[in-house]
């Protein structure tokens, strides 16, 4: 039910910044922004959480904080309404239904690149390029260095991993050759 919910909140979000053509990375960024500070301060959290709170106070309380962290009008009234409705237990949910939404509304996917040594831009650039032709959609990489890998990179996109790495290819190898 609850992540039923969260995707009913972000399908609204994403609705709104659609029509008002607004940056889906900018309100995922204050998203995240905001669900971080939460973790960050459990006693704000429950307080904004509980119902025995009284709404107006919560209210005051959710507008101080918005206001402080100069989120965008849309943002700022959507997180209202979550402290209003009493939603803000799902926020962490709601940012992970927000991004795959957006990722959709967008045509692009995901993915994580693991390697040895930091990826420059354009190394970047050119391996999501050539991962866009392959899945048909934009590409969007995260890079996590990983000194375990010998050479090369290993990418995983939607679950299936891509194994360009030297030590990928050397097991390849030795599994051939016990094949025989």
């Amino acid at each position: 039910m609850s992540k039923a919910l969260a995707t009913r909140y972000a399908k609204a979000l994403i609705d709104s910044l659609k029509e008002h053509k607004e940056d889906f990375e900018r309100a995922y960024e204050e998203l995240k922004k905001v669900a971080q500070i939460l973790r960050d301060n459990p006693r704000l959290f429950r307080y904004l959480s509980q119902p025995v709170v009284p709404r107006g106070d919560r209210l005051e309380m959710g507008k101080a904080l918005v206001d402080d962290l100069g989120l965008s009008p849309r943002l700022r009234n959507f997180l209202l309404v979550l402290i209003e409705k009493g939603r803000i237990p799902l926020l962490n949910l709601i940012v992970e239904e927000f991004r795959k939404l957006a990722d959709e509304a967008l045509n692009q996917v995901r993915g994580i690149v693991r390697t040895a040594m930091p990826l420059t831009h354009r190394d970047l650039e050119l391996l999501s390029k050539s991962f866009q032709e392959v899945v048909g959609k934009k590409v969007v990489l995260e890079v996590e260095e990983d000194p375990t890998i010998i050479g090369g990179v290993v990418t995983l996109i939607r679950g299936v991993v891509f194994d360009g790495s030297v030590k990928g290819n050397l097991e390849q190898i030795k599994e051939k050759l016990i094949e025989g």
